[in-house]
Formats: structure tokens, sequence, C-alpha cells
């Protein structure tokens, strides 16, 4: 992706982040590194991954998600305001990159996969290795040592308690089968799973 247009779009981003979940915007800095390491060994369109990275949680600025926050690990992915922050992230996704003038089409590969981009599934379902880049680089970031951190500012709970991280790591160990297609996503995901002690 051009430098400047990337600057300009995460400064663009940042202000929608913050308003949104605590964190997501590291978060955010964070998927956009795990998908530039996927592009040096999987296919996918840099013109698409990096801006639809930048701004797949932007939804979560107009949403409510104190029911996400009380679901427990394995039922987060049905709370209402999981879909709203999908359906408001496109919607501002594609304002933001006409306002632009980003290439039409690429606009609409972007807002297709943001509308959909927390149902692994359907998003696989594409066959478009952008979109299952978009995703996995997504959920890298549920396995790594900061995503310990990040949740807990998420929860406004500095001291998560192990029961939560107990409730959490079945649900991430499934995950590693279910929120990966490629193979160099899945050896990331079980590095990062070892860093952050999930099988110990």
């Amino acid at each position: 992706m051009d430098q400047i247009l990337e600057v300009q779009l995460r400064q663009i981003v940042k202000p929608y982040l913050d308003r949104g979940r605590a964190s997501d915007f590291d978060h955010t800095l964070r998927t956009i590194g795990y998908a530039r390491q996927l592009l040096q060994k999987e296919e996918g369109d840099e013109e698409i991954v990096i801006p639809a990275l930048y701004l797949h949680d932007i939804g979560w600025s107009e949403v409510n998600y104190e029911d996400w926050i009380n679901a427990k690990p394995d039922q987060k992915k049905y709370a209402d305001s999981v879909a709203a922050h999908m359906r408001h992230g496109a919607e501002i996704s594609k304002q933001i990159l006409e306002n632009m003038k980003y290439d039409k089409e690429k606009i609409h590969a972007i807002v297709s996969i943001i509308a959909i981009h927390d149902i692994p599934e359907q998003v696989f379902a594409m066959e478009d290795p952008s979109a299952t880049m978009v995703a996995e680089a997504d959920y890298l970031d549920r396995f790594g040592p900061e995503s310990l951190v990040r949740f807990r500012s998420i929860y406004r709970d500095t001291s998560l308690s192990e029961k939560h991280i107990k409730e959490g790591q079945p649900f991430l160990l499934a995950g590693l089968e279910l929120w990966f297609k490629t193979g160099t996503a899945r050896s990331m995901a079980m590095n990062l799973a070892r860093e952050s002690g999930l099988f110990t």
C-alpha cells in the first residue's frame, strides 16, 4: 500500500478506534504486523489486506458492547454488538475509502470483508486469499502475550482472573483449528500460543 495513503488512513482510523474498545488501535497495528509477515509467504493483495485491517474494528465506535463483554468466550460471536460493529464498520469504511478516492473495486472487496470479518467460516467460503489473510491476521492477535494485556484493558479489569483465563483456554485451543486456513498462519498462532503460555 502506498505509504502516504497508509499514513493518512492510520490518522483517520485512530479516533474511531480510540472511541471503541480499549486498546483496539494497538490491536489493529499488531494485526497489520501479522499480515505483513503472512504476505511474505502467502498470496494476498496488500492494497486490500492492509486497509481492511486498519478499518476492520472501527465499527466498535458506534455500538454498546456490554453484551460482548458479559458473554462467555464461546458465545461472544453471537452478541448483537458483534454483528452491529461489522455492519457499522463496513458502512464507515466505504465512506472513508471513497473520500480517499481509493480504487472502487478494492473498496468493494474491503467492505465485503469487513462486513463478515468475525465470521471465519463465511470469510473462508469467499475463497479469496486476501479475505482469508485479514481474518487470520485478526485472529492471530488472540494468541500472543499482548492479547492478555489487551483483554484486561477491554474488560476494564487489570486482575483478569485465572477463572477467565481457564474459561478462554479451550476456546483458543479449538480456535487453532477453526480460525486459520493457511499453514503459515497456523504455525504463527502455535508459536504465539507457546509464547503466551497457552500450552503450559
